[in-house]
C-alpha cells in the first residue's frame, strides 16, 4: 500500500483517522497508531513484516546493551569529560574506557547488523550476476523471492541513527513499543524523511491537536497527493515517452535532452511529494516532522542543493559519517577523502548499479571544485563580481551540473548511460528531432511550464504572501479591542478620580462637578460607539477574508483530491488535463 492508492486514501485512512479521533488518551491512540502502521506496512507481504519487526526488536536489544555500557561508564567517573584523562584514578579510568569500548563494540555490532540486512537485499542480486556464484544460488532465489521489502532502506538508517544518538547520549535507550512505532509508523516507513528518535520519541507523549493543525495537515496532503498523481507521474510517463530505456523505442537528440528534462521535474516532484503527504499525515495526528526539501533547484551551489534535497538524508551522512570521520577540521588532503567516503556512501545506498557510485562521484567532484573555488576565492578575486551576474550564473550552473547528475542517476545500464550520453552530445547518427517528438513536447508545454513553477517557491510565496493578509486583519482586529479596552480603562479612572473630587467638593460645587462628569460620559459614549463601529468593520473585513482563504483552500483541496482519485481509477481525462493542442 501506498499514500497514492486508492484503497488508502479512500479507505484505510478515513478509517484510521476516524477511530483515532474518538479515543482517548495518549497510550491508547499510541497502540492504535502502532495497529495501523503494522496493518499497512503488512500490506507489503507478512515476510516483510516479519523482517521490520526482527530488525526493530534488534535495534532495540543493541540500544540497551549501549545504554547499559553508557551507563556503567558513566558511573565510574560521572564527571568525565574530554581532556580529564591524565587526572583521573587510573582504576576508575580503566573501567570508564572498558565500558565505553563495550559501548562502542555493540555499537559496532548493530550497525553492521543492521548494513548487512540493507545490503544483502540490495546489492544480492547485482553481486550473484556480477561474480557469477551459481553455487549459491539457492540463497539467491530466496532472497529475490521475498523482493527488496517496502521502506528498508529508510528504517534501516532510522535504527542506526537511533542506536548511535544512544550510544553519543542524545537519547536514552526507549522501550520496545517506542522503538517499534518509531520503525514502523506508517508516515514515514515507505519513503521517510529520516527523522532522528529524539524528534520523534518527544511527541509519542506530548503532542497536541488543534483544529488548525488539522486543517494544514488535509492541505499539506492534498498538494502532496496532486503534485504525485497529477504532475510527477504525467512527467514520469513524458521521460518515458521522449527518451525510452527499454524495449525497441527511438529517440532523437531532442528526445533525449527533453525525456532528461522530465525525469529531473518527477524525481523531485515524486520526492517531494511524498515528503508533503508524510508531514501532512504527520500534522492531522499532531506530529511535527522537519521539513525535506527546500526547493533545491533554486540553489546556487551543488552544496546549497544538498542542503535542500532530501534534508534528513544528507544530515543523517552528515552527522553520522561526515563529522565522525572529522568533518572539515581536518586537513585538506583529510577532507577530501571524508567527502569522498560519504559520497560513495551516498550512491551505495541510492541503489545496486554501478551508475549510482559513478553518480556519487561525480557529485564529489563538484563539490570538491566548489570547497577549491571557496578556498582560493580572495586570491581569485571571485568576490569583485557582480552579485547579480554571479547569482545567475552560479544557479544555471548548478541546474547544469544536477541536470547531468539525473541522468547519471536515472540510467543503470552502463552501455545505454554511454550511448545516451554521446547522443546528447552529438556523438552519434541519431536524427536532431522527430515530427513526433515535436507534436508530443507541444501538446504538454503548459504543464511543463506550470510542472517547472512547483519547482519553484513562486506558489509558496504567493500562499504566504495572503496568509500574511489574513494575519494583517486579525492583527488590525485586536488592535481595535486593544483601544476599546484601553477607552473603558481611562474611563473608569476619570470616574473614579470625579467620585473623590464630589466627596471632597460636593457641598461647594456639586453643579459644576454633575456636569462634567456629564460631559465625560458623553465624550466617552462617543468614543466607545466609534471604536465599537470600527471594531465591527475589523471584524466583518477580517470574516470575509477569513471565508475567501479556506473557502478556496478547501475548494482546492477537494479538487486535488478528487482529480487525484480520478487519476487512480484510471479516467479518460488525461487529454483534457495535459493535452493543450
Amino acid at each position: 500500500m501506498s499514500f497514492t492508492s486508492l484503497f488508502f486514501v479512500t479507505i484505510f485512512f478515513p478509517v484510521f483517522l476516524f477511530v483515532y479521533y474518538i479515543l482517548q488518551g495518549m497510550k491508547i491512540k499510541n497502540a492504535w497508531l502502532l495497529l495501523g502502521s503494522l496493518i499497512f506496512y503488512a500490506f507489503s507481504g507478512i515476510n516483510c513484516l516479519i523482517l521490520i519487526l526482527m530488525m526493530a526488536a534488534f535495534a532495540w536489544i543493541i540500544g540497551k546493551m549501549v545504554q547499559a555500557a553508557v551507563d556503567k561508564a558513566e558511573c565510574e567517573s560521572p564527571d568525565h569529560q574530554a581532556g580529564d584523562e591524565e587526572f583521573m584514578n587510573p582504576t576508575a579510568q580503566d573501567a570508564y574506557e572498558k565500558n565505553h569500548n563495550t559501548a562502542r563494540l555493540w555499537l559496532i555490532i548493530g550497525v553492521l547488523g543492521l548494513s548487512a540486512v540493507l545490503m544483502g537485499f540490495k546489492y544480492s542480486n547485482y553481486i550473484f550476476n556480477e561474480l557469477k556464484l551459481s553455487s549459491y544460488d539457492g540463497i539467491k532465489e530466496g532472497i529475490l523471492r521475498l523482493g527488496m521489502p517496502l521502506g528498508l532502506s529508510f528504517y534501516t538508517f532510522k535504527l542506526i541513527s537511533y542506536i548511535a544518538d544512544v550510544y553519543m547520549r542524545r537519547v536514552k535507550a526507549g522501550g520496545f513499543f517506542d522503538v517499534l512505532l518509531y520503525t514502523v509508523i506508517f508516515h514515514q516507513v515507505t519513503q521517510g524523511p529520516i527523522v532522528r528518535y529524539e524528534v520523534m520519541s518527544s511527541q509519542f507523549e506530548n503532542r497536541s491537536l488543534s483544529y488548525k493543525a488539522v486543517s494544514d495537515g488535509v492541505w499539506r496532503f492534498s498538494i502532496g497527493l496532486a503534485k504525485k498523481a497529477l504532475i510527477a507521474d504525467h512527467c514520469g510517463k513524458l521521460a518515458d515517452m521522449f527518451l525510452p530505456l527499454t524495449g525497441g523505442g527511438e529517440y532523437s537528440v531532442f528526445g533525449a535532452y527533453a525525456g532528461s528534462l522530465c525525469y529531473m521535474l518527477q524525481i523531485y516532484l515524486d520526492f517531494s511529494a511524498y515528503s508533503d503527504m508524510a508531514l501532512g499525515l504527520g500534522q492531522m495526528i499532531g506530529f511535527k516532522y522537519p521539513e525535506n526539501f527546500n526547493y533545491p533547484y533554486a540553489a546556487v551551489s551543488v552544496r546549497d542543493f544538498w542542503r535542500r534535497w532530501h534534508i534528513s538524508l544528507s544530515s543523517f551522512f552528515r552527522d553520522y559519517v561526515y563529522i565522525p570521520l572529522g568533518g572539515s577540521r581536518v586537513s585538506f588532503p583529510r577532507l577530501l577523502l571524508n567527502l569522498l567516503a560519504v559520497w560513495i556512501l551516498t550512491g551505495i545506498w541510492h541503489g545496486a548499479s554501478f551508475n549510482f557510485i559513478l553518480w556519487g562521484i561525480y557529485f564529489y567532484c563538484f563539490i570538491v571544485l566548489e570547497n577549491v573555488f571557496r578556498k582560493y576565492s580572495n586570491k581569485l578575486r571571485l568576490n569583485q563580481i557582480n552579485e547579480t551576474i554571479a547569482a545567475v550564473f552560479l544557479h544555471l550552473y548548478t541546474l547544469a551540473v544536477i541536470y547531468i547528475g539525473w541522468v547519471l542517476f536515472r540510467i543503470t545500464d552502463v552501455r545505454k548511460l554511454l550511448e545516451v550520453l554521446g547522443v546528447m552530445l552529438g556523438r552519434s547518427e541519431r536524427a536532431v528531432y522527430s515530427t513526433s517528438e515535436l507534436l508530443t513536447f507541444r501538446g504538454n508545454i503548459y504543464f511543463l511550464l506550470f510542472a517547472v513553477t512547483v519547482c519553484t517557491p513562486m506558489w509558496k510565496k504567493l500562499g504566504t504572501l495572503i496568509s500574511e493578509r489574513l494575519k494583517h486583519s486579525f492583527r488590525r482586529e485586536e488592535r481595535e479591542v486593544k483601544n476599546l479596552e484601553k477607552e473603558s480603562s481611562l474611563y473608569e479612572q476619570e470616574v473614579t478620580r470625579d467620585q473623590v473630587l464630589v466627596e471632597k467638593y460636593s457641598e461647594n460645587s456639586s453643579d459644576v462637578l454633575k456636569e462634567v462628569r456629564q460631559q465625560a460620559a458623553e465624550n466617552h459614549e462617543r468614543m466607545i460607539n466609534r471604536l465599537e463601529n470600527r471594531l465591527k468593520k475589523r471584524k466583518s473585513e477580517r470574516t470575509k477574508l477569513e471565508i475567501a482563504y479556506y473557502g478556496v483552500r478547501i475548494i482546492l483541496m477537494l479538487l486535488f483530491i478528487f482529480v487525484a482519485i480520478l487519476s487512480m481509477v484510471g479516467a479518460s481525462y488525461t487529454p483534457f488535463l495535459y493535452n493543450q493542442f
